[in-house]
């Protein structure tokens, strides 16, 4: 995107985000004293262009529409805090000290402000979750989760020790939105990623998956019992890709399998998560087989249904169309899966 787009896109974000918030009631609700907290740790220019704005903005209005008195507090002091009520939303920008490994530092805040008889949203045992494929995996073992046959390596040599089928998948332990998805097709490919200094750096455990015949998969967005939000990543290509729609895969927001929807509701309760998005996937695209779970994660990104009107759905996210607007839209499911989440908190 050129610079003139992604200022566009960023200015219609933020006013639809501050048109979006009930202002009047949000300034009678606002109490220095109250029980619950809104926690902002950076508010530098640059944070009201990121998804945390957004979401925060989302928690806001949601106090605001359950009527839950509440104040605000920036920057760094929130450990001063005890027996409270404190939102916040997972991120980077609590990883100040730029650590390798943000999930370490974000779980360790929560679990002080756990220990100091404060409430946090969400628990320190979801936010490990987050980009922490080791920890999420260990999960899915201890749960009975159908994935694909995974191992974790603690080391390169004991790697090569074992006895590997080729094509696999190599997973970085802390990555995102098929981002650090590397398909492997040889042991040359294999070496040459090892050999890499960052991911060397950056990765204490070498997650080798089997790579799964397939070419989509299902993102399902739940908040306790309720299925919030579902679409399918359809990669168009004979060759498997990660189905992202930043690599062009088309998206179907119209169909879900009812015969699994049971199945997916059991599984997700089985991780104790409130809120979480699930990826999806069956062997060869056969819907009549279990359901292979992908991924999970507390932190999402939700694509809004739209009429793409032919073109390709990344289109939209990368381009600024004034009258359907991509960006609106994501406005809006963010503050309606966010209201979701906020209830689900409060009434836990």
């Amino acid at each position: 995107m050129n610079i003139f787009t992604v200022v566009l896109k960023r200015l219609t974000r933020i006013g639809k985000i501050l048109s979006s918030i009930n202002w009047v009631t949000f300034l009678r609700l606002y109490h220095s004293d109250a029980q619950i907290i809104m926690w902002i740790p950076n508010t530098s220019l640059k944070y009201f262009g990121t998804d945390a704005f957004l979401w925060d903005m989302a928690t806001l209005s949601s106090l605001v529409l359950e009527r839950k008195a509440f104040k605000i507090v920036y920057g760094k002091g929130i450990g001063k805090y005890h027996n409270k009520k404190i939102f916040y939303t997972i991120s980077h920008h609590y990883n100040v000290y730029k650590f390798d490994d943000s999930t370490t530092v974000l779980v360790y805040i929560a679990k002080q402000l756990e220990l100091q008889g404060n409430t946090v949203f969400p628990k320190s045992q979801e936010t490990i979750f987050w980009e922490n494929k080791a920890h999420m995996h260990e999960a899915f073992d201890h749960a009975k989760v159908n994935i694909p046959r995974t191992k974790i390596y603690k080391s390169y040599e004991a790697l090569l020790n074992s006895y590997l089928s080729y094509p696999f998948l190599v997973k970085a332990e802390h990555s995102c939105a098929s981002e650090g998805v590397y398909k492997i097709n040889s042991f040359k490919e294999l070496n040459h990623l090892m050999q890499e200094e960052h991911f060397a750096a950056k990765n204490k455990n070498i997650i080798v998956q089997e790579l799964i015949n397939m070419r989509k998969d299902l993102r399902v967005i739940l908040s306790r019992d309720e299925i919030l939000l579902y679409y399918w990543r359809i990669n168009p290509d004979k060759e498997w890709k990660p189905t992202s729609t930043s690599y062009g895969s088309q998206v179907d927001f119209d169909y879900f399998p009812e015969q699994w929807r049971e199945h997916i509701l059991k599984t997700f309760k089985s991780l104790n998560l409130t809120t979480g998005a699930f990826d999806i996937t069956w062997q060869n695209d056969d819907l009549s087989t279990e359901p292979i779970y992908l991924e999970v994660s507390p932190y999402y990104q939700p694509n809004p249904k739209m009429d793409t009107h032919g073109k390709s759905y990344a289109f939209y996210k990368q381009h600024f169309t004034p009258f359907h607007c991509w960006d609106v839209k994501y406005v809006d499911i963010v503050f309606e899966i966010k209201h979701k989440q906020v209830q689900a908190y409060l009434a836990n």
